[in-house]
């Protein structure tokens, strides 16, 4: 049964729609409506770590294990793991909110004064998360200006008295 009481929205979607700022702006708003965990995905280039903030994240399969991330298609992070076949998914816990802004940031040393461990895949882990999922890289798709990675997890190391950092209407909460 609805609540009378409440107010809700519709928004109607014609043909071509979200080509405006405006209709962008309400997808967006839209999205932020639901809650999601925030992880750093990372991978090595020449040696070098990279690594994203990234929302879009969540298990794929069971059988075989499978879990799916997606990521802007101009990320330096994507070009790694495309070119090593191999990335990290670090989830985030909830006192790590200064990693989160600053994986989010398109520039910059994120590494700097980061602590954090090479795993057996070669890949940047965190230390401050919940859970730590080293991936091989299973395939990628493209999709508007995203890249949409499948992950075949090969290890996995979980904190489990930690508790997971979430993005929910464009805040961080615990």
């Amino acid at each position: 049964m609805k609540d009378s009481s409440t107010q809700s929205s519709v928004l109607a979607l014609p043909q071509g729609a979200f080509n405006s700022k405006e209709q962008s702006a309400e997808w967006r708003e839209t999205m932020a409506d639901f809650p999601s965990g925030v992880t750093i995905v990372t991978a090595m280039e020449n040696g070098r770590p990279l690594g994203s903030t990234v929302s879009a994240f969540c298990s794929l399969s069971l059988r075989p294990r499978l879990l799916l991330v997606c990521m802007d298609l101009r990320s330096h992070t994507l070009a790694a793991i495309n070119k090593s076949h191999a990335f990290a998914v670090n989830i985030l816990s909830d006192r790590a909110q200064s990693l989160a802004l600053k994986f989010g940031a398109k520039d910059g040393d994120k590494f700097s004064d980061v602590d954090y461990e090479i795993g057996d895949m070669g890949c940047p882990l965190l230390t401050d998360c919940c859970v730590n999922i080293e991936c091989r890289l299973g395939a990628s798709y493209i999709e508007g200006d995203h890249a949409i990675l499948t992950g075949q997890p090969e290890r996995i190391v979980r904190e489990p008295t930690r508790s997971p950092l979430v993005y929910h209407r464009g805040a961080f909460r615990a």
